[in-house]
C-alpha cells in the first residue's frame, strides 16, 4: 500500500494570478470589458465664465436686433443706395441758400425726413440742407397737393383719379381711383387714407392702402359729403370731417374710426361750424378746423374743448404734432390779426397778434412760423420767440431742421 506521503497533489493556478505568484483579491474584469478611466473634477470656475460669456453674447444679439429695429430707416437697403450715391457723387452737393426757381410756379412747401418737398405744377422736388436738389420727378397732375409723412410724400390729383405714393429713392406705387379725390393723407408707416366721391347711392367713399397697395379700411356715406382726412401717426386711427343738410340748415360732423373696426367708434357733430380741416396731434387726440371754431377731440371722441373765434374769420391754420395753430382777422379787414395756439389738452395756449398781410403759416416741432407781408414770426410751446424781417415777395414758408426758409417768386431763400 502505498504510503500518503509519497502523493504529491498538483493545484491548477487560477486565472489572473501574476507570474511570480501574487494574488489581486477582487480586481479580476469580467471578458470584453474594460475598466473606465476615473472621473476628473469638474472645474466650477470655469463653468461660471462659459456661463458669462453665454448670457453676454445672447444680451449683444438682443441688443442688436433692437438697434436694428430701431434705425431700420437708416439702414434699410433703400437708405443704403442713397448714402452710396451721395458718397460717390462727392457728399450732399449744395451752395446754400438762396436757391434760384425757375420754369414753373411752386404750389406747396412741406418738411420732410429728406429734405424740403416743394410741388410744383409740373413736378415734385426736394431740397437737402445745402440748397441741393436731391430729386425731381413730373407728375402730370393738373391740380396737385401734396401730403408728408416720416420718409413718405402722397401727392394727388384734385377732383381727378390719380396718386403716386413717392420716397426719396423711388415712386412707391401710382394708382388711381374709381371716384374723384377730394381729400387725403399719409401716415409714417406709409399707409394712405383717400377720400372720393362716390357713386350708387353714396355721397362719399374713404378708403385706407398700405404703401403696398393693399386694401385696409372702406368707409361709404349715405348722406354726408367727406371734406377732409387725417391719419394717426401709425395709421391706426382716421379722422374725418363732413358736412350734412338737416332742417334747412348744414351740420358738421367728426368722424373717429379704429382701421380694424367698420363703423365709426365716435361722432361728434354741430350746426354751429362748418368744419373744413382735421389733424391728429401726437397724444392721438384730434384737432377740427372750422369756420367759426376750432375743436379739440379725444380719440374716445369727448369733447375736450371748443375754441370759438368770437367776432373773427379764419384766414389760415396749421396743425402740428404738439399744437394747433389759427390765423384771424377782423371780418373785413386785411391788416393785422391774431394768430391762436391750442394745446392737445384743448386749453389756449397763448395768443399773439402780429402786423401786416396774412400770407402763410407752417407746423414746427414746437409751434409755427406765420409769414406775413410785414414779418416773419417763429413761434415756440410758451409764446413768440423771434421777429424776423421776411423777403417782401415771401408766398410761402417752412422750416427745415433749425432753418426757416421761405419761398418767393423767383428763389428759396433762409431767413436768420
Amino acid at each position: 500500500m502505498a504510503d500518503k506521503r509519497d502523493l504529491t497533489i498538483k493545484k491548477r493556478k487560477p486565472a489572473g494570478r501574476e507570474a511570480d505568484g501574487a494574488e489581486t483579491v477582487g480586481e479580476t474584469p469580467a471578458a470584453g470589458l474594460h475598466a473606465l478611466p476615473p472621473r476628473r473634477k469638474r472645474r466650477r470656475g470655469r463653468s461660471v465664465l462659459r456661463l458669462v460669456f453665454r448670457l453676454a453674447l445672447v444680451a449683444a444679439l438682443v441688443a442688436g436686433i433692437f438697434l436694428v429695429y430701431k434705425n431700420w430707416d437708416s439702414i434699410a437697403p433703400e437708405s443704403l443706395v442713397i448714402w452710396l450715391e451721395e458718397k460717390l457723387s462727392g457728399g450732399q452737393a449744395g451752395d446754400g441758400f438762396p436757391v434760384e426757381l425757375s420754369g414753373s410756379e411752386v404750389l406747396e412747401m412741406a418738411e420732410s425726413r429728406d429734405g424740403l418737398a416743394l410741388l410744383s405744377d409740373t413736378a415734385y422736388i426736394v431740397y437737402n440742407s445745402s440748397g441741393g436738389e436731391v430729386l425731381r420727378r413730373p407728375h402730370g397732375f393738373s391740380s396737385p397737393v401734396m401730403k408728408t409723412a416720416g420718409k413718405w410724400t402722397l401727392i394727388a390729383e384734385a377732383g381727378g383719379t390719380r396718386l403716386r405714393l413717392e420716397t426719396r429713392s423711388s415712386t412707391a406705387l401710382e394708382m388711381a381711383m374709381e371716384n374723384k379725390i377730394v381729400s387725403a393723407a399719409v401716415a409714417e408707416n406709409g399707409s394712405f387714407a383717400v377720400c372720393t366721391e362716390s357713386s350708387q347711392g353714396f355721397t362719399s367713399e374713404i378708403v385706407v392702402y398700405s404703401s403696398k397697395e393693399k386694401l385696409l379700411f372702406r368707409w361709404q356715406g349715405v348722406d354726408r359729403t367727406v371734406l377732409d382726412v387725417a391719419l394717426s401717426a401709425d395709421g391706426a386711427y382716421l379722422a374725418a370731417v363732413g358736412v350734412t343738410a338737416q332742417d334747412g340748415a348744414l351740420k358738421s360732423s367728426l368722424l373717429l374710426f379704429d382701421l380694424g373696426k367698420k363703423d365709426p367708434v365716435a361722432q361728434v357733430d354741430d350746426t354751429g361750424a362748418m368744419l373744413c380741416a382735421v389733424g391728429f396731434f401726437s397724444n392721438g387726440a384730434v384737432a377740427a378746423v372750422g369756420d367759426t371754431g376750432l375743436w379739440v377731440v379725444g380719440r374716445d371722441g369727448s369733447i375736450q374743448q371748443k375754441t370759438d373765434y368770437g367776432s373773427r374769420e379764419l384766414v389760415g391754420f396749421a396743425v402740428g404734432e404738439k399744437n394747433a395753430a389759427v390765423v384771424l382777422q377782423d371780418y373785413g379787414g386785411t391788416e393785422g390779426g391774431e394768430l391762436l395756439v391750442v394745446n392737445p389738452n384743448g386749453d389756449t395756449a397763448y395768443t399773439l397778434p402780429f402786423e401786416g398781410t396774412y400770407r402763410h403759416i407752417a407746423p414746427t416741432e414746437s409751434g409755427a412760423v406765420l409769414l406775413t407781408s410785414a414779418h416773419l414770426y417763429k413761434t415756440g410751446a410758451q409764446g413768440l420767440e423771434e421777429t424776423m424781417e421776411a423777403p417782401r415777395d415771401g408766398r410761402l414758408v417752412s422750416t427745415l431742421g433749425h432753418k426757416v426758409l421761405v419761398l418767393g417768386l423767383t428763389a428759396l431763400s433762409e431767413v436768420s
